[in-house]
């Protein structure tokens, strides 16, 4: 008998259907309540990409949907056997015990207050998980507001929409106006699939005020063997002359499944930057889509150091919709083993949007003759005065550079390193956390010197 989609989908629904009950019986009538409704009835009908279509050309999702993912409570993440010592595993802490952050961290999908470390703040700026907030709260209907209508298909996949219905957690920060968050918020979402196979659901919402500024660092932890799946959906408004700074950090295990949106949206005089590292993972896409206004400046920074199958997805979109506004995108990756990237980028520069300059930039290096690329570089400009330009290389180490370092001495392997680390050093170079910064140029290191 032939699977059909229809088959894949409810196969892979199942776990959600007593859920999806809940949601259609809720006859409450908060946004809430009315955008679960909203979402459940656009996966309805809806169905899972495939390589037919456009956006996942080179993006196969048979290996996450052949897998029957089972939803924990959130009682039985508190109860969780799971060794949970950041100090142990957690690559920041374990090298810099000083480590002076926020933390916050998720079990398998649910807040864990107990691991977590919230500072205090003071009353003008807000640090909880979406469960502790209440949806009746105008924070919940400014939360739902910024995010993603499941009507912008050009913007929103079916794992949106899933997220939109059956989110279990994720976090909430809030800056009022003229605050500044000097400490960094290290958020680690870990996952337990030790036992069976795991799916974790987050959703999150970062709001900064006029003239604020704040840092989030994400970390993706898995622990045991089995697949997980954590389907990530962050939305980040961005108000006049404020900064933020976001960054994801993909160095999980390699039998792991993540499919991630990032929304940014910037008002005036306002910056933004998105650095993601995707280091380990079975399946990973990284949707990022960035809205700009007048003045704004927008960086989007990318590093995937792939090896053996790894599959990393890259799809970006920066949409100026004002004038004189800025933007820079450099995505570099080193491909190994059988590992494939995918890179596909858009500028859009809107009519209005004069004296526009943007910027976009894809560079890889192949190690392996079995490593795959598949890069797209795209500018679609309705403007005459702007300054825009992209483009993408793909090509093997520079042998004779190779050879002057081999010629002076130094071992092969050793020379490599140094060549792929100079490589990677444009997007290093836009880290301004420390510790991260030397996590990630340690972790080039050892990758590249076996």
């Amino acid at each position: 008998m032939t699977t059909t989609l229809d088959d894949i989908k409810s196969t892979f629904l199942a776990p959600f259907e007593e859920l999806a009950e809940k949601v259609s019986e809720n006859i409450h009538t908060d946004k809430f309540s009315l955008a679960k409704k909203t979402a459940l009835e656009a996966i309805e009908n809806n169905i899972f990409p495939t390589t037919r279509n456009e956006e996942w050309k080179f993006t196969d999702i048979k290996p996450i949907l052949s897998n029957k993912f089972e939803l924990q409570s959130n009682k039985a993440s508190s109860d969780s056997d799971l060794d949970l010592n950041l100090n142990e595993f957690d690559y920041f802490l374990n090298k810099n015990k000083d480590l002076n952050s926020h933390v916050l961290v998720f079990i398998n999908g649910h807040f864990s207050e107990k691991h977590s470390d919230i500072k205090e703040t003071g009353d003008k700026i807000s640090i909880k998980s979406l469960s502790n907030i209440e949806t009746s709260s105008s924070t919940f209907d400014t939360f739902l507001d910024k995010f993603p209508s499941t009507s912008d298909k050009d913007s929103v996949s079916i794992f949106s929409d899933i997220n939109a219905a059956f989110a279990t957690d994720g976090y909430v920060i809030e800056l009022a106006a003229n605050q500044e968050l000097e400490l960094p918020i290290f958020v680690y979402f870990v996952n337990d699939a030790s036992q069976k196979n795991t799916l974790s659901q987050v959703r999150n919402y970062i709001s900064v005020g006029e003239n604020s500024r704040c840092t989030v660092v994400e970390n993706y932890i898995t622990k045991g063997e089995n697949p997980n799946l954590t389907n990530v959906l962050t939305s980040i408004n961005v108000e006049k002359y404020a900064n933020v700074k976001h960054y994801k950090i993909q160095a999980d295990a390699k039998s792991q499944f993540q499919v991630g949106s990032t929304h940014a949206k910037q008002a005036d005089n306002s910056s933004f930057t998105n650095t993601t590292i995707s280091l380990a993972g079975k399946l990973i896409r990284n949707d990022l889509r960035i809205i700009s206004g007048e003045h704004c400046e927008s960086f989007m920074n990318g590093l995937y150091l792939l090896n053996e199958k790894t599959h990393v997805d890259n799809h970006t979109v920066i949409d100026h919709q004002r004038p004189n506004s800025y933007s820079n995108e450099t995505y570099k990756g080193v491909l190994d083993g059988k590992s494939r990237a995918v890179f596909n980028g858009k500028i859009f520069v809107r009519q209005a949007a004069q004296k526009t300059n943007a910027f976009q930039s894809n560079k890889n290096v192949l190690l392996s003759d079995d490593a795959i690329l598949n890069t797209k570089p795209q500018l679609e400009i309705w403007a005459d005065d702007v300054k825009c330009s992209h483009g993408a290389t793909t090509g093997k180490l520079d042998e004779e550079a190779l050879f002057y370092l081999q010629a002076r001495g130094i071992p092969k392997q050793k020379a490599k390193a140094l060549l792929l680390q100079a490589f990677a050093e444009e997007v290093l170079d836009s880290i301004e956390i420390d510790v991260l910064k030397e996590f990630l140029t340690n972790e080039i290191e050892n990758r590249l010197s076996l």
